[in-house]
């Protein structure tokens, strides 16, 4: 066998195994970077499609329309619901969509009056993983919260709320 063959065969047993652990390395490191994308585009998605929904709500409500059979509160969570393409299911929307009104001093105000500032957010709105981390510094996950603000319209009479 030349000299040459030898040497090049010598140095090929000596390397066995290092492309495999190379891929290995590279495929981690590719696969975490892929999936860090996509949780981040999964975050940024459910926080515009909520700030989208409350916005909505809010120009629902400074209308002062109500559905049929339901009270002014309970008729803009109905709108924040429909408008959040199914992230909110309608057993959460007591815990998660909140609304408030301050009056025109900025006190808050139980009433719903003409004039009188509303605040509709939605809370700690939990994001899940899209793959389990036990070891994750974030613990369970990242929660997002948004909100939107707006006039109530002067109402010949409030609607109950």
């Amino acid at each position: 066998m030349p000299q040459s063959q030898q040497i090049r065969k010598g140095r090929r047993n000596g390397r066995r195994g290092q492309s495999m652990v190379e891929f290995a390395l590279t495929f981690l490191l590719f696969i975490s970077m892929v999936l860090g994308f996509g949780q981040m585009g999964l975050a940024l998605w459910i926080k515009t499609t909520l700030h989208h929904a409350v916005r909505e709500g809010v120009r629902y409500a400074i209308t002062g329309a109500t559905k049929s059979g339901l009270g002014h509160d309970a008729s803009i969570r109905q709108k924040v619901l429909l408008a959040s393409a199914g992230l909110i299911a309608p057993a959460q929307a007591d815990s998660l969509i909140h609304i408030d009104y301050y009056d025109q001093n900025g006190a808050a105000t139980a009433a719903n009056d003409g004039g009188n500032t509303i605040v509709l957010s939605v809370k700690d709105f939990p994001i899940p993983w899209l793959v389990a981390a036990p070891l994750s510094p974030l613990g369970d996950g990242i929660e997002v919260s948004v909100s939107a603000v707006d006039r109530l319209e002067n109402f010949r009479t409030p609607p109950a709320r």
